[in-house]
């Protein structure tokens, strides 16, 4: 009974994490415009948006590449404790690098790299969830290598594979009263590097005209398998080991976005996206350690939809200004909230701009996001025969500057 306690007790802490962190933030000029790319087709970021946009692009071959400041914060406050917290977080870099190629009239090739996920939670040492978490970091790379072909004009059609790579750090407290024999609280640290997984990507558009334009692309879920993961204890009694390893399997939900895009002046572009996640991927977690056992951890997280809308104006030939707007739904259900994942409904606002110099562009965009204030709770933390709720209200915002150049030959 002691050991399946334990094991319980470790891998809570990567129950309300295996889902990651989804960023948004895979181009700077379509940032400004909140996101919305499926159905327009400016530079080599369309790669990323919808791979078979790119026989649309000017030029034989287009370079993209970009990097963001992610400058976020989450608050948290429980009414009947008094007990607050605020995160602490460094700053994240998600990047993306994009490349187009135009093999002949009707064949196209990219290369992409990007992090699609990507970011860290540093809560307090030993705040009042930190039996949940104390700090958490994921780092995922996504390399993407697209076949376009265009079938006439007016209408293309793409395919995709994806080799992703990444790592996971946990760091927690091993329950609320565990020490050691000086009174330090238990603590162990979950790292897992050399994650892989693969998967795929099917996109097609319609253009009829250069003033009206259709995409849909469909990302399939991936599998990170954590193979070679480490548990190393700290400040842990005699009857603790002083590691374990682990093997996980951690899913990556599928996406499908359908877009549009409208010029109705000549200097104006209009576009909106509709996205969907698949976050019911998340039934549940196994998790096997080496000398510990297996606990299989559920997880009923629900599919969001992400509406986005951006527009453009052209000021003159080398300057464009753009703003944009999203909404972007929670996947997490009442009573599975968790301080490792604090996601929230946010609204996300969204402007920048663009200056071509040449056969050169710098794009430069800013997001603001709003969450929206949650008052929630986490029932299925396991110590001993009891499952001791942990609630409180949290609050997030986050201020992100992207900054990207193009080329194209």
């Amino acid at each position: 009974m002691k050991k399946l306690i334990l094991v319980l007790l470790i891998a809570t802490g990567l129950q309300a994490y295996a889902g990651g962190y989804r960023v948004a933030l895979q181009g700077a000029r379509l940032l400004g415009m909140g996101h919305a790319g499926t159905g327009l087709f400016s530079n080599a970021e369309t790669l990323f948006f919808n791979p078979s946009g790119i026989a649309y692009l000017q030029g034989k071959y287009q370079f993209s590449a970009g990097l963001n400041f992610v400058l976020s914060n989450v608050r948290y406050q429980n009414a009947q404790t008094y007990a607050t917290a605020e995160t602490h977080n460094p700053v994240g870099t998600p990047f993306y690098l994009y490349a187009t190629m135009k093999a002949t009239d009707n064949l196209y090739f990219g290369l992409g790299i990007y992090t699609p996920f990507g970011s860290t939670i540093k809560w307090d040492k030993d705040w009042a969830g930190s039996h949940l978490v104390n700090t958490i970091s994921l780092t995922a790379i996504y390399t993407q290598l697209s076949m376009t072909y265009r079938f006439n004009p007016y209408f293309s059609v793409s395919a995709s594979f994806i080799s992703a790579t990444g790592s996971i750090d946990l760091d927690k407290n091993i329950n609320r009263f565990q020490t050691d024999e000086n009174g330090n609280r238990t603590g162990i640290e979950l790292q897992a590097k050399g994650i892989t997984g693969s998967g795929y990507v099917l996109s097609a558009s319609i253009r009829p005209s250069d003033k009206f334009s259709l995409g849909l692309t469909y990302r399939s879920k991936i599998i990170f398998r954590a193979r070679y993961g480490e548990a190393v204890f700290r400040d842990q009694p005699a009857y603790f080991p002083d590691r374990d390893a682990f093997t996980a399997e951690l899913p990556m939900p599928a996406e499908f976005d359908l877009g549009m895009a409208w010029k109705p002046l000549d200097k104006l572009t209009l576009a909106a996206d509709m996205n969907y996640t698949y976050w019911s991927v998340y039934k549940k977690l196994d998790i096997k350690f080496n000398r510990l056992g297996e606990t299989v951890l559920p997880k009923h997280w629900q599919n969001t939809y992400t509406w986005r809308f951006g527009a453009e104006y052209a000021l003159s030939d080398a300057l464009q200004i753009r703003a944009g707007y999203y909404t972007d739904q929670s996947p997490i259900p009442a009573t599975y909230f968790s301080p490792e994942t604090p996601s929230l409904d946010t609204r996300n606002f969204t402007f920048g701009f663009s200056y071509t110099l040449h056969k050169i562009t710098l794009d430069a965009a800013f997001l603001y996001v709003n969450g929206k204030e949650r008052t929630d709770s986490y029932d299925y933390y396991k110590e001993g025969l009891s499952t001791p709720r942990f609630s409180g209200t949290y609050v997030e915002n986050a201020f992100v500057p992207s900054f990207g150049i193009s080329y194209k030959l």
